[in-house]
């Protein structure tokens, strides 16, 4: 029995062994990691007023590509190139049309996101002097447009616009580029006028 014992003993500590000197020498190299996402950063805008044959004008953000077809005259697209996103505009004349029909569509365009949105907040604008009276809307969560806007001057016009990302993401890493399209929207609503 003490010889069993004995030869027990030694195929334990010669496991022992073998498991501590190979576990010692097959160190792990460094794991590469995946890439991060870009880093964000706002530089200071410079706004600059948008020049072109759209029914409206207003001041863009210089680093936006303005996207027009002679084909479709009252859509524009204010691209972000640099970010990947694009603002898509809708200019709709209120003059021959159903007012309350446009502006409940423009509303089921935002709320037809709430089975994936995880809130929506809507921030009403009101500037009677210059009739302009907008709503601007924050989606949270997964959702294909985390911002969008209307605004009119409820006589004429009905603008509408909604930011969509080139690629899929997640909204917690471009949270800090929705918060800078969100300001250059709000500077839109501030400068928006009939063109003349």
């Amino acid at each position: 029995m003490g010889k069993v014992l004995r030869i027990s003993h030694s195929l334990l500590l010669a496991s022992l062994f073998l498991l501590l000197t190979t576990g010692c020498r097959l160190r792990q190299r460094g794991v590469p990691r995946p890439e991060g996402d870009m880093r964000m950063e706002r530089t200071d805008t410079l706004y600059r007023p948008l020049s072109s044959s759209f029914p409206l004008t207003f001041e863009v953000p210089s680093q936006v590509r303005v996207e027009q077809e002679e084909s479709a005259p009252t859509w524009i697209n204010l691209a972000y190139s640099s970010y990947g996103a694009t603002l898509w505009c809708t200019y709709v004349s209120l003059r021959n049309a159903d007012r309350e029909a446009l502006f409940a569509e423009g509303r089921d365009l935002v709320y037809v996101h709430a089975a994936k949105a995880a809130s929506i907040m809507a921030q009403e604008y009101t500037d009677e002097e210059r009739q302009v009276y907008a709503v601007l809307y924050r989606l949270t969560g997964e959702v294909a447009t985390p911002l969008q806007f209307t605004i009119t001057d409820s006589l004429s016009y009905l603008f509408r616009g909604a930011l969509y990302f080139d690629e899929s993401v997640r909204t917690d890493s471009v949270a800090p580029l929705i918060e800078y399209i969100t300001d250059d929207v709000r500077h839109l609503i501030e400068t928006i006028q009939p063109q003349e």
